[in-house]
């Protein structure tokens, strides 16, 4: 329990981190010249802009140490596995689910740029991830159990939809979420084809898991209308569900 309760906060640790260096990032002395518009600033506001950009600087200056020396750190190529390998085991499986949607996540999020991509925090996959295993365990037990393609599409279709909800809703019910980032096609953009890639893991061993993920992103850009009104929706699972029902029937 008390080896649990450390990793949940080290995970939470490491989104407030991230928020402290994005604060940093958008007060920057450099940002503060740009954004300049003929206002003279104050020598103490000058002074904690330089300071902000000390700041950042160092966390940037560790943040590249660490992917460095950290083991598996030079690892370039993007990792999934099957969506339900993510939980057969709840420890390995949850760690490997977080790091790997949240690395998906954000090489999809630069993707939107100029747009202003949705808060994505490690603590969202995790969330999604724990209220999956407790409320959908029989689904879990079920997909481990099942032989047929059929029965199989329709499991993992189900999965999906509860986890795009989770991660979603999560992500546009942030606290630190602004108007421009609580948009449900770019969310949904930026979380559910790395999901859907999961997914289609195994129906194709020829195809490396970047061109699932590219597969999977333009699947989701041509249909994100429908799901975000599905997210938006009386019964938003049954929506969802048929939408990746029918997703994972004619891609690859």
């Amino acid at each position: 329990m008390l080896r649990d309760a450390s990793q949940d906060m080290a995970i939470h640790l490491k989104d407030r981190l991230r928020d402290i260096r994005d604060f940093l990032r958008s007060h920057r002395h450099e940002r503060q010249a740009t954004a300049a518009t003929g206002r003279n600033f104050s020598d103490m506001e000058t002074l904690l802009a330089r300071a902000a950009s000390m700041l950042d600087d160092t966390l940037t200056l560790a943040e590249t140490t660490s992917r460095t020396v950290l083991p598996g750190a030079q690892q370039h190529e993007l990792v999934l596995w099957p969506l339900g390998d993510y939980f057969t085991d709840s420890g390995a499986g949850e760690r490997a689910f977080r790091r790997h949607m949240y690395r998906t996540a954000k090489i999809l999020a630069a993707t939107l740029e100029p747009a202003e991509p949705p808060v994505i925090r490690e603590t969202g996959f995790t969330a999604a991830h724990e209220a999956l295993r407790q409320r959908q365990g029989h689904m879990v037990l079920a997909l481990k159990n099942a032989t047929g393609h059929e029965t199989k599409r329709a499991l993992i279709a189900g999965m999906l939809a509860h986890l795009v909800q989770d991660i979603c809703r999560s992500a546009l019910n942030d606290p630190a979420a602004s108007p421009s980032t609580r948009d449900a096609k770019a969310v949904l953009l930026v979380f559910a084809p790395g999901l859907l890639a999961s997914a289609l893991i195994g129906s194709d061993e020829s195809l490396p898991a970047s061109d699932l993920l590219d597969i999977a992103t333009m699947a989701i850009s041509a249909r994100r209308d429908r799901m975000a009104r599905s997210l938006a929706a009386d019964q938003p699972i049954t929506d969802l569900t048929a939408v990746f029902e029918s997703l994972l029937t004619h891609l690859p």
